[in-house]
């Protein structure tokens, strides 16, 4: 029975893989496929049939494989400085500490519903998708920022002013949505 949410959740991945990196695109690619886990979530917690709970399950697997690599994709391609990138992937590995929650929170008192444990997981889900939605609009906004330096300065002026900037300190890069 472990098997059809777990494919459902590879297929969610793949499909969202395939589309985010045909499109150049990680941000709402990754908002998405959150708003599906948390509407799998939702269900999860509310339905009332187990054949209905499965199907809910399913849908949560297809969106919550999707985050956590299209996160790293996301973060990688922003941080060209290969120190700084280290420290931003290693900071964003402390997500692995989920394992640790979850085993403390889904304990046998909360069986078979496991009514709370969900709920404080689709906390979570949402803290995470607020976090997602900042991080989006921050680098829109330094996009935006930029572009508008683009307009007013000359071509020599900008690289004058980022000879002595590197990597994404640079008005010229743009960082990926």
């Amino acid at each position: 029975m472990s098997v059809p949410p777990a494919v459902c959740g590879a297929c969610g991945l793949y499909l969202f893989a395939l589309s985010s990196d045909r499109r150049q695109e990680r941000g709402y690619h990754i908002l998405v496929a959150m708003l599906i886990a948390l509407a799998g979530l939702v269900g999860v917690v509310t339905v009332r049939t187990n054949e209905a709970k499965y199907a809910s399950l399913c849908v949560f697997l297809f969106g919550s494989y999707v985050p956590a690599p299209l996160t790293t994709a996301w973060l990688s391609e922003n941080t060209p400085a290969p120190g700084k990138r280290v420290l931003v992937l290693g900071v964003n590995g402390w997500g692995n500490l989920a394992g640790v929650v979850g085993s403390q929170l889904y304990r046998a008192e909360f069986a078979p519903e496991y009514r709370v444990p969900f709920l404080v997981t689709l906390l979570f889900v949402v803290a995470a998708l607020v976090g997602y939605v900042a991080y989006r609009c921050t680098l829109q906004a330094v996009n935006r920022q930029r572009a508008s330096i683009r307009l007013v300065k000359s071509a020599a002026e900008i690289e004058q002013m980022d000879a002595t900037r590197y990597a994404d300190r640079k008005s010229s890069f743009v960082y990926g949505l």
